[in-house]
């Protein structure tokens, strides 16, 4: 869906898109012709609202432009791209780079090894592709997951909505498919000792920050690998998540985080606030040392020539180092569910757990971090354990 926002400039009111073009996110301005001023802003706001349906329309129509009346006879997988180029205007390319994976990867192959047609698609068709990419068999060596599938499914669906719109089929046939039933993500997380262990076997490796940064403030990769120096506040003792680095085919780095609760300005301790302080003195030695050939960069998390680390790069290391010393084998991101398991154990709530973590609600904290609270729970049972004897000892000896 295309977005933008309502915005004023000089007295005037202006719809500003949101629009992709080559991968970068450019933003048009769409003059309103509605004064800012009192009794104007609900019409303002409609007319934002029918500025966003007409370029989505127009959109629309230029994809549209490539499809012919006998569309009905193209083969599925083709019709797949072509809906997927029509709305790539609409996606940030992070989205539209993990789409086309599953398109080219997944989804075509399949669909064009039956050479089905548009007109020809079918629910059992589609039923058969699910429940195929969900289990193991000889040609599928790495079962999909039912979260992933429904990535997929979304895919497919969007592509023959497209399809019925203009009439090439009688009905969707997504409609009557059974997705498999997606099941709570459990991540996993690293006992205190192990944290300790794990802080330890880091110290004075290039990756030591990464560890610290992960599991003393949860942060995601995106937002280590994205953290700079100027988001440390060292008058203040703040550290501020406000810029991140992504990657799926190509490295993005954008001036904002997740979403918005995610953009969140978080005490530094003495401990980590010293570190910081060494860590940059130690850079700063690493410029004089090479001069010219040093490579200027305001990130934090970067090798000894100034050049960034890759995203790639501070997993597999991550990874590397939890093998070579024989903890257990979790991913980057599972530091960040280390972190709320030692807030819950330092009686943190799960409001202070969400705003820490940068979540949009504390349901989203609740559903995915509650199980770690498994030994205030195993307390709660001793103690009703303990009521409920008690009362037992009291009947027993009134009746005796």
């Amino acid at each position: 869906m295309l977005t933008g926002s309502l915005q004023s400039r000089k007295g005037n009111y202006y719809t500003i898109l949101n629009l992709y073009q080559n991968g970068k996110r450019r933003q048009r301005s769409i003059p309103l012709n509605i004064e800012e001023k009192p009794g104007n802003k609900r019409m303002a706001e409609k007319a934002h609202r029918d500025t966003l349906v007409e370029w989505e329309a127009k959109i629309e129509a230029d994809a549209n432009e490539k499809l012919t009346g006998s569309d009905k006879d193209m083969l599925f997988c083709d019709y797949v791209t072509i809906w997927l180029e029509g709305h790539k205007p609409q996606l940030e390319y992070t989205s539209y780079e993990s789409y086309q994976t599953m398109t080219d990867k997944h989804i075509c192959p399949y669909f064009r090894d039956l050479g089905i047609t548009v007109g020809e698609i079918a629910y059992n068709h589609i039923q058969a592709y699910y429940d195929h990419k969900g289990q193991l068999s000889p040609d599928n060596t790495q079962a999909l997951s039912a979260n992933t599938l429904k990535k997929h499914h979304a895919i497919i669906n969007q592509t023959l909505k497209r399809a019925l719109k203009h009439d090439l089929i009688l009905y969707n046939p997504c409609d009557r498919v059974t997705l498999p039933k997606i099941e709570r993500f459990t991540g996993k997380f690293l006992s205190v000792e192990q944290g300790k262990t794990l802080l330890d076997v880091a110290k004075d490796t290039r990756i030591e920050f990464v560890i610290i940064l992960g599991m003393m403030y949860g942060l995601r990769r995106s937002e280590i690998a994205g953290l700079k120096w100027k988001a440390i506040d060292f008058d203040n003792d703040t550290i501020s998540i406000e810029h991140t680095v992504t990657k799926l085919k190509t490295e993005i780095a954008k001036d904002r985080t997740k979403n918005k609760s995610s953009k969140r300005i978080l005490p530094l301790n003495s401990n980590i606030k010293d570190f910081l302080l060494n860590l940059r003195n130690q850079q700063d030695n690493e410029k004089l040392l090479l001069g010219k050939a040093y490579q200027e960069s305001e990130y934090i998390c970067r090798w000894a020539d100034g050049s960034p680390m890759k995203c790639y790069y501070l997993s597999k290391a991550f990874k590397d180092l939890l093998n070579k010393n024989d903890l257990p084998s979790i991913r980057l991101h599972d530091l960040r569910h280390s972190c709320a398991s030692y807030m819950l154990k330092a009686g943190c709530d799960l409001k202070e757990i969400s705003d820490w973590l940068g979540h949009a609600d504390i349901g989203t904290t609740a559903n995915i971090y509650i199980h770690l609270d498994f030994e205030a729970k195993k307390s709660v049972a001793n103690r009703l354990g303990s009521i409920l004897s008690k009362k037992c000892d009291t009947e027993c000896d009134t009746h005796s």
